[in-house]
Order: structure tokens, then sequence, then C-alpha cells
């Protein structure tokens, strides 16, 4: 005869279980990962005459941005506005996959409790 703990155990297993594969089947939705940041920039082209130099409003823009860190130095690109949406959409997805993967271990480590597996 099984317990009413070792019951609630394996239910609350069982439980765990069914939200990490969900979770993990939510990882295939995920369509490309892109790490950086997407920035939109307005700026003044230096020249004297121009009336960006004096005038905030007047200055040239939006330019748009990607930056990241690659090999421990940032690095940026200029992009035109249609692959800056793509690039924020799959930075995005990249945000998504940081959550999720940090759900599934936190299941894990809430299944691995249950287990009775020392503390991780």
């Amino acid at each position: 005869m099984i317990s009413k703990r070792e019951e609630r155990r394996r239910q609350a297993l069982q439980q765990l279980d069914m939200q990490y594969r969900a979770t993990a089947a939510e990882l295939a939705e995920i369509g490309y990962v892109l790490q950086g940041s997407i920035t939109r920039r307005w700026m003044t082209c230096g020249q004297q005459a121009c009336r960006c130099t004096t005038d905030t409003d007047a200055r040239h823009g939006p330019y748009y941005m990607w930056t990241a860190k690659r090999s421990g130095k940032t690095k940026s690109v200029y992009l035109s506005k249609e692959q800056a949406t793509v690039c924020a959409d799959w930075i995005e997805n990249n945000r998504r996959l940081g959550r999720l993967v940090a759900k599934l271990r936190q299941l894990s480590r809430r299944i691995a409790k249950l287990e009775q597996i020392p503390d991780l």
C-alpha cells in the first residue's frame, strides 16, 4: 500500500514532468535567435551649414543599429529598417529562449528535490 505522502510525491512529480515536457515543446516553436540589441539613432552630419548642428529635432535618422558582444568586444552594425525588424524578432526569440531554459532549470531542480537528489 502506498502512503498518502508517497502518492502526493508521485502526483507532484507527474505534474512537474508534464510542465517540463510542455515547456520543452515550446522550444521547438522558437525561430532564429540572435543576441544583442537594436537601437534607433538620430545623428548630426557634421556639416556646419546643416540645421542638424543647432536643432536637435532636425538631426538625421532614424538609423538602426544592432549591437552585441563578440569575443569580449562590442560589435555594432548599421541595418536597414527591414533588417532591424527581422533582427528585433530574432532578439525577442533569444529572450524567450532564455526564459524557457530558466524555467526548465527551475522545474528540474524541483523534480530533483522530489527525487531526493541532494541539493543541486
